[in-house]
């Protein structure tokens, strides 16, 4: 009982120093600089990280990047927290990455910066699948197929959405254990492929599939790949896919809350037998999406903004290469 209240008591202390002193420096003068701060101790390549800049005055706008993904962060209602969501995409490199921030104040001083984040190293097992020949080596028109969904794809990754649904935090679509996990090197029928880009939860047909977070959705169709599919937009360029599903309880366009049934676990695509691929990508970047489980986001308190009203930031450039446009949509 006592360990506990001092562990309080120094928490509480702690937070009362660390506003002391960030204040003491506001009152310095020092009303250029933002303190930011990334929520986890340790950071790898496929991670979704939280984001935290405190100002000494109101913000305009605040805009970020971090390994060549957008940042965007959202304001709470004194403008001085401003909080966004960072991917950290699975080829990215283990080393000091530099997280560059652009803004105004509101009286139209600019504000600019860099914190440096540190990538660790990160190796993960390989996996051999054996799948229907026609999913590993395409016909004409299958792969034409293909080119048009990952096109479309692509487009609709890029829509930057002002809403922040994911303020309410995440939880699990599938309670039950991961079977392929997130990164895995993959082999189908002996033919190297793209590390797997989501995860892999084993259920049995015909299981519940819910919505982890609120959002809208944005797809419900069919894809080569990806058989029966879900995409929710979850605000702030953070998207997740519901793969292999044996139906859609949703349409584009529907707004579905936390928990939400979107559809029933299947066996349709690219598949050896029924589960749930589920994916996300945050500002393009490939993410486990157990790295939003982790994240305090029901902590979170921002006031959702029109992004297309911003000015011009750093990031505004698509930065697309030529190896991105040939991954699998999964």
């Amino acid at each position: 009982m006592g360990r506990r209240m001092y562990r309080k008591s120094f928490g509480a202390r702690g937070v009362a120093l660390f506003v002391l002193l960030w204040w003491g420096v506001c009152r310095a003068g020092a009303d250029q600089a933002l303190q930011v701060t990334v929520g986890e101790a340790e950071i790898f390549p496929g991670q979704a990280v939280l984001v935290t800049a405190t100002a000494c005055r109101p913000l305009a706008s605040l805009a970020g990047e971090l390994t060549d993904r957008k940042v965007m962060f959202f304001p709470d209602e004194s403008r001085l927290r401003w909080t966004a969501l960072a991917g950290v995409d699975l080829a990215v490199s283990a080393g000091t990455h530099a997280l560059v921030y652009r803004g105004r104040y509101t009286d139209g001083t600019p504000v600019k910066g860099r914190y440096d984040v540190t990538v660790l190293a990160k190796s993960y097992p390989e996996e051999r699948i054996t799948v229907d020949r026609k999913f590993v080596q395409l016909s004409k028109q299958d792969l034409e197929r293909v080119r048009r969904e990952r096109k479309m794809l692509k487009a609709l990754y890029r829509v930057q959405s002002s809403d922040v649904f994911w303020q309410g935090g995440f939880g699990v679509p599938v309670n039950v254990e991961a079977g392929s996990r997130f990164g895995l090197r993959r082999f189908f029928n002996n033919e190297p492929r793209n590390p797997h880009s989501g995860s892999d939860l084993k259920a049995s047909g015909g299981t519940p599939v819910q919505s982890p977070s609120a959002g809208r959705t944005v797809f419900a169709g069919e894809l080569f790949f990806s058989g029966n599919a879900v995409i929710l937009d979850h605000g702030g360029g953070l998207f997740t896919l519901y793969a292999h599903l044996q139906d859609m309880t949703v349409g584009e366009g529907d707004l579905v809350s936390k928990g939400e049934v979107i559809g029933h676990v299947g066996a349709t695509g690219r598949v050896t037998g029924p589960h749930l691929h589920w994916g996300a990508k945050l500002n393009g970047a490939r993410v486990d999406p157990f790295s939003l489980v982790l994240l305090p986001l029901h902590r979170v308190r921002v006031v959702a903004e029109d992004v297309s009203a911003r000015p011009e930031d750093p990031t505004d450039k698509e930065r697309v290469s030529p190896s991105r446009e040939t991954r699998a949509p999964e």
